[in-house]
């Protein structure tokens, strides 16, 4: 990982991890595919809707506007609720922000919804996927410090210098030099 603050969306949909470089253009749509709809960051699960939302850049600050679909989205553990009169009401992204598509009212990590972070890090390379189902303390080691989670929750982010690694149960998303084990 570099010191160079870079603007990312790490997007994790149906056990796939997808990283996306924000800075590369001012506005993101999300939302999902249909034969009328491209949006921008490509989303498949049906709670999801064709026109989900918005990433927006104003001003060098990231922003999501939720477009009050059906299934809703989830910033930081709140449902976005719309604003005086149906409005759109834009909410400012900051680092380890995270929001979740399609799980109407509750945070809610499962097969049937989409979890995202934004980031500011500079993070390279490939993700590496480790089976972690079944276990009920991990430890994450970067080389410098061994770390243990007693039950972890699903959306659990480890961020080091070094690499990062997401824990979403079954699965834990690895990226940089950082390990995990468990049992």
């Amino acid at each position: 990982m570099k010191n160079r603050v870079e603007n990312k969306l790490i997007v994790i949909e149906k056990g796939k991890i997808f990283t996306y470089n924000l800075d590369d253009k001012l506005s993101w749509t999300v939302g999902r595919v249909t034969t009328e709809n491209n949006p921008d960051i490509k989303l498949s699960l049906s709670t999801v809707s064709r026109k989900h939302g918005e990433l927006t850049n104003i001003d060098g600050n990231w922003f999501y506007m939720d477009f009050n679909g059906k299934n809703g989205t989830v910033y930081n553990n709140k449902q976005i609720k719309p604003g005086i009169y149906g409005k759109i009401k834009p909410v400012i992204l900051k680092n380890g922000d995270t929001l979740i598509f399609g799980g109407g009212s509750e945070a809610v990590i499962n097969s049937k919804t989409v979890w995202a972070k934004f980031i500011t890090s500079s993070i390279e390379g490939a993700w590496r996927v480790n089976d972690t189902a079944g276990y009920s303390h991990i430890t994450f080691n970067d080389g410098n410090e061994k770390i243990r989670m007693d039950s972890p929750k699903k959306g659990t982010v480890l961020e080091k210098e070094n690499g990062i690694a997401i824990y979403m149960g079954d699965f834990t998303y690895l990226l940089g030099n950082i390990e995990v084990s468990g049992e």
